[in-house]
């Protein structure tokens, strides 16, 4: 547990007063963390940033995108750490926090001890995400690999032979000298791939050959 003397200092970013009436009532009583500052506009909270040891900060403001701030503030003070909390559900919100540095992120409906248990996590240096988030975030990874796996073209042994070579910048005769056979099968196969891989030319059949893990 944090002593008194070095509580967590946080700040609330939330266009919404109730929500910020919330977050005071369930930290009022907290002895690791003091909010020393709390506001619906940004021009309020930013002079008193650099106090911050943790904002919780929501994505849909009145006067700005809560997804750029988060980058903003990550760039002038790279030592804040930044939780979302937010009522946004979608991934596409929660990546593009966390890709814009973000520390952690919640929804509203977060009770009182997973909220204070973000905000010590992060303050210590380390990512936290809610249940929920860490849900959504797997279920979406599930999805998207399903997806990846059942795009991935079906290649022969002879296939991958020769796409391996394509890779090496081999040319067809090349590739033919050295696999021991024609040129029109090589030329052949080579048609083959493109047509599977969804390929227009060389450098779009490299492409799509690394990005699924056939190179």
């Amino acid at each position: 547990m944090i002593s008194v003397k070095q509580k967590i200092k946080v700040g609330i970013l939330d266009d919404h007063h109730i929500v910020i009436q919330g977050v005071l009532s369930s930290l009022a009583n907290n002895n690791s963390i003091s909010v020393v500052s709390a506001a619906t506009a940004k021009e309020y909270i930013e002079p008193e940033l650099h106090l911050l040891d943790v904002i919780l900060l929501d994505i849909n403001l009145n006067d700005v995108d809560g997804v750029d701030l988060c980058k903003k503030y990550k760039s002038e003070f790279p030592n804040l750490k930044i939780i979302c909390l937010t009522s946004f559900l979608q991934v596409s919100f929660i990546k593009a926090m966390l890709r814009n540095g973000a520390d952690g992120y919640l929804f509203k409906n977060v009770a009182t001890d997973e909220l204070i248990e973000a905000i010590e996590t992060t303050y210590k240096g380390k990512r936290y995400l809610g249940k929920e988030v860490n849900e959504l975030l797997i279920k979406d990874g599930m999805e998207t690999n399903k997806n990846r796996r059942s795009f991935i073209p079906k290649l022969t042994r002879r296939e991958k032979e020769i796409l391996a070579l394509i890779i090496d910048e081999m040319t067809n005769q090349q590739i033919a000298e050295k696999l021991f056979i024609s040129l029109s099968t090589v030329e052949t196969h080579r048609m083959n791939l493109s047509a599977k891989l969804g390929a227009k030319n060389t450098a779009g059949m490299v492409r799509i050959a690394i990005k699924f893990g056939l190179a």
